[in-house]
Parts: C-alpha cells; structure tokens; sequence
C-alpha cells in the first residue's frame, strides 16, 4: 500500500494496532498476513498482488533468470560466435560494441518478457485463492469492510 492511499484512508488511526511491516523502499508499506494471523487483508478491486510489479521484480528478484535468458538467445549467440572467429582487431572492436548495445536491446526485452509473466500469475484473485488476501472490494464498500474488520477484532 503506498503511504498516500493510507493517509486518504486515515489509517493512521490504526496506528496503536500491532502491524509487522516488511522491509521495502521507503515509498511502499509491505504486510504479511503470515506474520499477523489477526489480520484482515482487503484488496481494492483494481489492485496488484504484486508488491514491487513484475518488471521490477524481473530486474531485482529474477536477475539472473534474465541474465540467463538473454545468454541464450541466438542473436547474443550469433554475435558471440562471430567475434570469436573474427581475426581483424578492427572489426573485433566493431563487433563488442555491437554485442555491447544488442546484450543492452535483448535484456530489456526478456526484463518486459518475465516481467509480464510474473504479472500474470501474481494476480489479486490468485492472492486471495492463496489465502495472502481475504476478499476483494469495491471503493464504495471499503470504508465500511475497514470498520467491519476492526469491530470484529475489538
């Protein structure tokens, strides 16, 4: 939840309740309902499961996933290959710079690749058929399933 949306929602009220926050940039707040079993984790229709979005995640959590898939695809390959078999110092040199740019185009498309996959399966609805989330609602309803959670723990 980013800070913001939880002053509009004046969740600072609920600052004398025991929430454990995950460590996280300093712009997120990260909870784990595993840590709080008293929890009660509400998702704003709309919302991501994921914490950090999939192409960060790609580029932080999945780095060498990336890395491996860019090593593999044949235009790294390919160019890998012709410098390797290249004897003239000159067109060696051409060749790492053109490796050096193509390693640059093929990663950032297997980081949007793995991200969108990752996207795909940390969905709000797989959250909450994991048990991470309790419900999905609506806007309108929001306010009134905070008040519902915080009288049934009082």
């Amino acid at each position: 939840m980013h800070p913001l949306v939880g002053r509009r929602l004046h969740l600072w009220r609920l600052r004398n309740f025991h929430l454990d926050r995950l460590p996280a940039p300093p712009d997120m707040m990260v909870f784990s309902k595993a840590l709080n079993p008293n929890m009660t984790v509400l998702a704003v229709e709309g919302s991501f499961a994921s914490v950090i979005g999939g192409a960060p995640a790609a580029a932080m959590v999945f780095a060498r996933t990336v890395d491996a898939r860019t090593a593999a695809d044949p235009r790294i390959r390919r160019l890998q290959e012709e410098i390797a078999m290249t004897e003239d110092p000159g067109k060696r040199a051409e060749l790492v710079t053109e490796l050096a740019d193509e390693r640059a185009t093929v990663r950032a498309e297997h980081l949007s690749a793995l991200g969108t996959e990752f996207d795909a399966v940390h969905s709000i609805q797989r959250a909450v058929e994991v048990g991470s989330v309790d419900a999905v609602v609506s806007v309108p309803e929001l306010r009134a399933r905070i008040a519902a959670a915080i009288a049934a723990v009082w």
